[in-house]
């Protein structure tokens, strides 16, 4: 049973979509509206046919033959789309309003088929409202056509001038199926409005995920309620730490690009979960390198991060081999104050700078591999947390010299 209503849904939407070649997803919108339209004019003109045909066929041959034609034609206009946006919904509107001033005029204003005049406001869907200079001269005639029956058209019309009955039961048919079109018009009106604003929230998560992805939670919150503010922040206590692939070059020059890029999607997106569960804010990746800073945002960064790059070390540990070559992870951590802020429009991004940035970038590449390089001012305040190896006098290019040590392991 679930198969069939598949398959039905199927139909139903490909016979919508029937003729529309646009690619434009508003234009394809208000066409498979039109064809709505056209079939549901299609089907009413059919119906009067056979009721009619069904009453009196030969007395009612005038009526009887513009309903066939309404019906062939609207099938036809479906094919009017490849012709331009509107020209369906315009020939649609124009084949109505001639046609039904015809049938009034034939059936008289007793028949009450000028009721087909009030379904126009439909034609907004049809044509969109960015195009009101099409869309209200077309119900300006409409509007014309209504009142001008009023004061032409007779009661009684200028065929079976003498059969009442026929009349008011084509009264009730035109309340009737006024009443289902235009129910089943606003039904799949706010049908697609609805799919309008799902699809719209959809995208809207997803540029909330990407940007979330692309900047820090609090970053990104800063940068959406105050979307015209720069943002430039002074930390004074932030703990950089930088991670590099021992012997990454040598191995990734052997090895298909797939590979390669397969193999550091892994490891950094494993990275990323190991930061997120710390609360440390991944700034970005340089090559095989790789960058995050704690205590940007709250306090406890140093202790944060440590745990980090004990955990990196040890991640790296269980996928040292790139094909046959074996890498190991070096990493360098200072601490210290720094600037940081949102560069960019097209593709920004959110960096630091500073000197304790460029530090701990000169202890990552003058360590040991499968070692975490530290400087002493990072040591400070988490001596309870860790254990080092003994204070060495280091001298850092570009830096000077410090004093710096291994962090080993958590106490």
């Amino acid at each position: 049973m679930k198969k069939i209503f598949l398959y039905i849904g199927e139909l139903i939407v490909r016979v919508l979509n029937f003729g529309i070649v646009s690619l434009d997803e508003d234009v394809r919108r208000r066409q498979r509206f039109t064809n709505l339209a056209l079939y549901v004019t299609a089907f009413n003109a059919l119906h009067h046919l056979v009721l009619n045909a069904l009453h009196h066929f030969w007395a009612l041959w005038p009526v009887n033959v513009y309903n066939l034609l309404i019906a062939i034609g609207a099938l036809f206009l479906v094919l009017g789309h490849r012709h331009g946006d509107n020209i369906a919904a315009i020939l649609l509107a124009c084949m109505i309003t001639i046609g039904n001033f015809f049938v009034v005029m034939a059936l008289g204003l007793n028949s009450d088929l000028h009721i087909y005049f009030t379904l126009a406001g439909s034609f907004v869907f049809m044509v969109g409202v960015r195009n009101s200079k099409l869309f209200i001269p077309l119900l300006s005639v409409v509007f014309a056509a209504l009142i001008g029956v009023f004061f032409i058209a007779s009661d009684q019309g200028f065929l079976m001038v003498e059969d009442q009955a026929f009349r008011k039961n084509l009264a009730i048919q035109g309340y009737v199926n006024a009443f289902i079109i235009n129910a089943l018009m606003i039904y799949y009106a706010l049908s697609m409005l609805e799919r309008a604003e799902r699809a719209l929230a959809s995208e809207y998560q997803r540029s909330e995920q990407l940007l979330t992805t692309i900047l820090p939670p609090p970053i990104a919150q800063r940068l959406k309620a105050e979307p015209h503010e720069r943002i430039a922040d002074r930390v004074d206590d932030a703990c950089v730490l930088f991670a590099d692939l021992v012997g990454f070059t040598r191995a990734s020059n052997s090895l298909p690009p797939e590979d390669v890029v397969s193999y550091l999607d892994d490891l950094f997106t494993t990275f990323d979960g190991l930061c997120e569960n710390y609360s440390v804010d991944k700034i970005k990746t340089i090559g095989d390198g790789y960058m995050a800073v704690g205590g940007l945002h709250d306090a406890g960064g140093a202790r944060a991060v440590g745990f980090l790059a004990l955990d990196m070390i040890e991640v790296m540990n269980g996928r040292s081999f790139l094909g046959l070559e074996s890498l190991s992870l070096r990493i360098g951590i200072h601490r210290g104050p720094l600037t940081a802020g949102v560069i960019g429009d097209q593709r920004m991004t959110y960096d630091v700078w500073g000197s304790t940035v460029n530090c701990a970038a000169r202890l990552e590449a003058q360590g040991l591999p499968s070692r975490i390089h530290v400087s002493e001012a990072y040591m400070t305040g988490v001596e309870d947390t860790f254990h080092f190896s003994k204070l060495d006098v280091t001298e850092l290019r570009g830096v000077g010299v410090i004093n710096t040590g291994y962090l080993l392991r958590q106490v």
